[in-house]
């Protein structure tokens, strides 16, 4: 399997999302929120836009992050300080990103696991300095930000991560492993992998075994049926 990263509708969309806030500006909200089930593809998503996008800077929320480790790590990303106290960072923060001759962007990946008091500093930095900033998380991010009138009112963008498509299985089994999967067998793939495409990733690595032993590049209904079963867990929409 090759390593490779697909244009799918979802990415598609978030990255029109955040050229549009990487526009306002500066005294105008400018705050997005990405969310969606795991698997989604939220995370590549965002870290090849990063890495694509220069100013962009990728910060992953560790579980239980203090208001000091959060704006301490956004600090390290942005200038390579780390300072130890809560109103230093953030002062540091506030200078460092108010600089017009410094442009950035954040992006908090598993935003869900940050506490209100967190993103209420955020909202401080983004109010000071009119940094866009992309929060991306699970549906409890989303829940959570709707019922903070002051912070939602701030957020100009939002996208969902919707499950996998037909079109999507295509493209990535033509993409990374060289598969030509027919209509049928990708909607086949679509219903087994259940929206994600960590689970489909694990599916093409089956598939790809079973052609090259085959010594075949097409995949069918019937290769697919054929498939182990792996006990996929329900789909959020089937666990309700």
């Amino acid at each position: 399997m090759k390593n490779v990263f697909i244009q799918t509708s979802n990415v598609t969309a978030f990255n029109e999302a955040v050229n549009v806030v990487s526009d306002t500006v500066k005294g105008q909200p400018g705050l997005m929120v990405a969310w969606g089930y795991a698997g989604r593809g939220k995370t590549e998503g965002s870290r090849t836009y990063c890495v694509r996008t220069q100013g962009a800077a990728y910060i992953r929320v560790f579980e239980g992050w203090t208001p000091r480790a959060m704006l301490s790590k956004i600090c390290f990303e942005i200038n390579g300080m780390q300072p130890n106290r809560v109103e230093q960072a953030k002062q540091i923060l506030i200078e460092e990103l108010g600089n017009s001759g410094n442009a950035k962007i954040l992006f908090l990946d598993e935003a869900d696991r940050l506490s209100m008091t967190n993103i209420e500093h955020l909202r401080d930095i983004h109010d000071e300095t009119g940094t866009p900033i992309v929060l991306i998380g699970e549906p409890s991010l989303y829940g959570r930000l709707t019922s903070k009138r002051r912070i939602w009112e701030r957020v100009t963008r939002v996208v969902e991560f919707k499950p996998v498509n037909t079109e999507d299985v295509m493209l990535f089994g033509l993409k990374a492993a060289e598969l030509k999967i027919k209509p049928d067998a990708a909607n086949d793939l679509v219903r087994r992998c259940k929206g994600s495409f960590r689970m489909l990733y694990h599916l093409m690595v089956d598939l790809e075994r079973k052609t090259r032993a085959n010594k075949t590049q097409d995949v069918t209904l019937e290769m697919i049926e054929s498939l182990p079963n792996r006990r996929l867990a329900p789909t959020p929409e089937e666990s309700k």
